[in-house]
């Protein structure tokens, strides 16, 4: 079962700016034992059911499936949707509230992946896993300039398999929620270059502030790890690390059962504040950088009535790109019916076979003869963005694992739209059929089997993404 989560905190939702609850676990690879597997940045998202019938992140099948994640070596991270075990808000309609809800915690989870690098500091006399952290840190550079020479974002499985996975699942309703997503690339789009009173930005920066944080913590307890296990002094100071006044941080990180305790939300709030007073300072010198001339002894300024830029009143987009390949864990997904009295909609399923075009360049294996041209149904303004949120699971490795005995949906219905989704030439979306397993996975031994699953296919895909 899942240990104490590493972080617990709130994140404010896209859609309205709601809190939200969150936790972040991290892996065996972000500890102080310098013995520890590389950090690779693999991470994933599990979504739990419907709120209204007691869904939040506490649930059981949730904590099977994030835990077996966890010990895969991947990064996880839960939230609670609106109105979920106490959470403000309540459960929406149309699950358009909810996919804001996702998708914020979604762009989260990237920049704190992002922004988490606690052992880049350590000398490369260390080796950690069994290998030089020089030799590391030069193959995961090499890793980016090819990504980034490729022209990639991150969220087409064009991408090399040595990048970064990022996985989004979800479980019953949250599964549901996990098929109504666009792409990555559409996800993180609003994060690029947020308005600074934005929630987009708080939500990066409040990644950036805590990812921060477990750094100086993290770095900390490995350099002390460090220099009781060869007892030679590491020069922590030299390095840029805090010396001294850690110790509670480093007991909490050489004991796997404790978790690192989070500052209280006020300081959260307050490093948050900091950051956002360095980012405005950015773009205030950028925009004076374009609107003045300077010489030796004064500064020109030009034309005052100049166009404001809009861009100097936003965060600046990152340095490097963000790449993930995407990959998606659908358990019980809810399809057909349940599915429209859910979200008062009509989802992909109720369409008819055959696959449309796929935009953007196309995967190898998915040749432009299985696809055909969209056929939005009249007057559905939504469509396009059904169209994307569907071919996502074709054309990134998907698992859709659910039971014969579902009592929420037929297991014919789950037959056929998995069968629609496997057929198309090149299709990376693979189902699951259990024997003797409900929607609830309580019957004998049918969890194991679930989780087994889920642990072969993230296997597969962290290998080689097939």
């Amino acid at each position: 079962m899942l240990p104490e989560p590493t972080l617990t905190f709130t994140l404010p939702s896209l859609h309205d700016g709601l809190p939200l609850d969150c936790r972040v676990y991290h892996p065996l690879s972000l500890t102080a034992s310098p013995n520890a597997p590389a950090w690779k940045k693999h991470a994933a998202i599990i979504a739990h059911p419907y709120a209204p019938l007691g869904g939040c992140y506490d649930d059981p099948v949730v904590d099977i499936v994030a835990s077996t994640l966890l010990r895969l070596g991947l990064l996880v991270g839960t939230f609670n949707f609106r109105g979920a075990n106490g959470s403000a808000g309540r459960t929406s309609w149309t699950a358009k509230a909810e996919r804001a809800d996702f998708t914020s915690f979604v762009g989260f989870i990237t920049h704190y992946v992002y922004f988490l690098d606690p052992f880049r500091l350590l000398p490369s006399s260390v080796t950690l896993g069994g290998h030089d952290l020089a030799t590391q840190i030069d193959g995961a550079q090499d890793e980016i300039a090819v990504a980034l020479d490729a022209g990639l974002d991150g969220s087409s499985e064009s991408a090399p398999r040595h990048m970064p996975v990022l996985l989004m699942g979800g479980y019953s309703y949250g599964a549901m929620v996990t098929t109504q997503l666009p792409s990555l690339k559409t996800i993180l789009a609003p994060f690029n270059t947020p308005a600074h009173d934005s929630y987009a930005a708080e939500i990066r920066l409040r990644a950036e502030h805590l990812a921060e944080m477990q750094n100086e913590a993290l770095s900390g307890a490995r350099a002390a790890a460090v220099e009781r296990q060869s007892g030679k002094p590491m020069l922590r100071k030299a390095l840029g690390l805090r010396v001294g006044g850690d110790e509670e941080n480093r007991k909490s990180h050489d004991h796997p059962r404790h978790s690192f305790h989070l500052d209280p939300e006020d300081r959260i709030r307050k490093g948050v504040a900091e950051l956002m007073v360095k980012a405005r300072r950015v773009s205030h010198r950028k925009e004076n950088s374009h609107d003045t001339i300077h010489d030796a002894s004064r500064a020109v300024p030009e034309d005052k009535d100049a166009p404001h830029d809009p861009t100097h009143d936003c965060l600046l987009p990152l340095t490097n790109d963000m790449t993930h390949r995407a990959a998606y864990l659908l358990v019980s997904p809810l399809q057909g019916v349940i599915t429209n009295l859910a979200t008062m909609s009509f989802p992909m399923p109720f369409r008819k076979a055959a696959r449309r075009s796929v935009s953007g360049p196309i995967p190898p294996g998915l040749s432009k003869a299985s696809t055909r041209p969209d056929e939005p149904a009249p007057g559905s303004p939504s469509e396009p963005a059904l169209v994307e949120a569907e071919d996502k699971l074709v054309l990134n490795p998907t698992l859709a694992i659910y039971g014969d005995r579902d009592g929420f949906v037929a297991a014919r219905k789950l037959r056929e739209w998995a069968s629609r989704l496997e057929s198309v030439s090149g299709s990376r979306f693979r189902a699951h059929e259990v024997s003797s397993a409900g929607h609830f996975w309580q019957e004998e031994r049918v969890a194991y089997i679930m989780r087994d699953a889920v642990k072969t296919f993230v296997e597969s895909v962290l290998r080689d993404g097939t």
